[in-house]
C-alpha cells in the first residue's frame, strides 16, 4: 500500500488465461480466507467457485484482518488504544488493489462483491475514487438502518470468541428446523463446517494467543456517510430471507440508494439462508445469482 502496509491477497484461478476478475471483500469481524475460502472441502468456498467460472477471483484480508499483517495497536489491550482503522483508509487501500490488478495484472474487466461489511467499504470506494468496476454486488448490506462505524475514542477492537461466533450464526435459523440440514444440507454436519470455518478464522493473525479459541474483533471508524449514490456501475443488492443481521427495509433502502440507473441495478433475495448463507447449504445457488448478474454486463 501507500504506506508501505502488506495486505495479504487471496487467489484462485482456474482458467489458463482469464479476461476478468473479480475482487471479494469481507465483513467487519472474520478475514478473507474463512469466509470465501474455508477448509470445509476443495470446491466449498465462493473464491474456488468464481475461479471455476473462468473468473480470476482475489480477496483481500483488510488492515486487521485475517493473515494482513496487524496495526500496532491491535498488540495492546483493547483499551489502550483508539481504533486504528477507518473505511476511509480500506478504501484507498481496495482502489489500490484494483489500479494493481487493472495495470499490473492486465485486467480490463473487474467485479467487485462485498460482503456484510464489504458492502460498506464498496460504498467508500465510490465515494473516493472511480474504479469503474464492470459490476457491484452488495450482499448482505443497508442502508439508514443500522449504525455501523467505531467509536473514535475506543477501544481499539474487541474480543470475540468461538462460543459468540456459532451463537451468531444459529441464532438465524428458524427453532423447528435441523441444525445439521439448514447449514450442511446432505454434505455436511453443522459442526464439521463451523470447526472449518472457525480454525480459518483462528489460525490466523487475529487470534489472541493468551486468550484461547478468541480473536481480536477489529473496529473501523466510519468518517462520513458514504452515500450509494455514488454507485453508478451496474449493481445487484442480494439478501437471504433468514438475515437476522440485515433487515429486507435495510436491504431496499441500499438498493434505492444506489446510484444506477434503474435498468442497470437489480434486487433479490434467496429464501432459506441466514447471513451466512455462502457458507451453508444454500451456497451454490446463491452464488449462481450474483454469477448470472455479473454476465449480464
Amino acid at each position: 500500500m501507500d504506506d508501505c502496509h502488506r495486505l495479504r491477497v487471496w487467489e484462485q484461478t482456474t482458467a489458463e488465461d482469464p479476461d476478468e476478475a473479480v475482487i471479494f471483500v469481507h465483513g467487519m469481524t472474520y478475514g478473507a480466507l474463512s469466509m470465501f475460502d474455508p477448509p470445509v472441502a476443495k470446491d466449498f468456498g465462493w473464491l474456488r467457485y468464481a475461479a471455476e467460472q473462468g473468473k480470476a477471483a482475489f480477496a483481500p484480508d483488510m488492515r486487521g484482518y485475517g493473515e494482513t499483517e496487524l496495526p500496532t495497536e491491535f498488540q495492546a489491550p483493547p483499551e489502550a488504544n483508539t481504533p486504528p482503522l477507518s473505511f476511509e483508509h480500506e478504501a484507498l487501500d481496495l482502489l489500490e488493489v484494483t489500479r494493481w490488478l487493472r495495470e499490473d495484472c492486465g485486467f480490463d474487466r473487474i467485479h467487485y462483491v462485498g460482503l456484510s461489511g464489504g458492502t460498506w467499504r464498496g460504498r467508500a470506494v465510490y465515494a473516493l475514487g472511480e474504479p469503474d468496476y464492470a459490476t457491484v454486488t452488495l450482499a448482505g448490506g443497508s442502508f439508514d438502518t443500522l449504525e455501523v462505524g467505531a467509536d473514535p475514542e475506543g477501544p481499539a477492537y474487541l474480543p470475540h470468541t468461538r462460543e459468540e461466533f456459532v451463537e451468531g450464526w444459529t441464532g438465524e435459523v428458524p427453532d423447528d428446523t435441523d441444525l445439521d440440514q439448514w447449514i450442511g444440507g446432505d454434505e455436511y454436519t453443522a459442526d464439521e463446517v463451523f470447526d472449518a470455518v472457525w480454525r480459518a478464522i483462528f489460525e490466523s493473525n487475529q487470534a489472541i494467543e493468551d486468550n484461547p479459541e478468541t480473536i481480536i474483533n477489529p473496529l473501523v471508524i466510519q468518517d462520513r456517510e458514504y452515500h450509494p449514490e455514488h454507485i453508478t456501475d451496474p449493481t445487484f443488492v442480494i439478501r437471504p430471507s433468514n438475515d437476522g443481521t440485515i433487515s429486507r427495509e435495510g436491504a431496499l433502502n441500499l438498493y434505492d440508494a444506489v446510484g444506477a440507473e434503474d435498468d442497470r441495478k437489480r434486487y433479490t433475495e434467496i429464501a432459506g439462508g441466514t447471513h451466512f448463507i455462502f457458507l451453508e447449504r444454500k451456497r451454490e445457488e446463491f452464488f449462481d445469482t450474483v454469477n448470472h448478474f455479473q454476465t449480464q454486463y
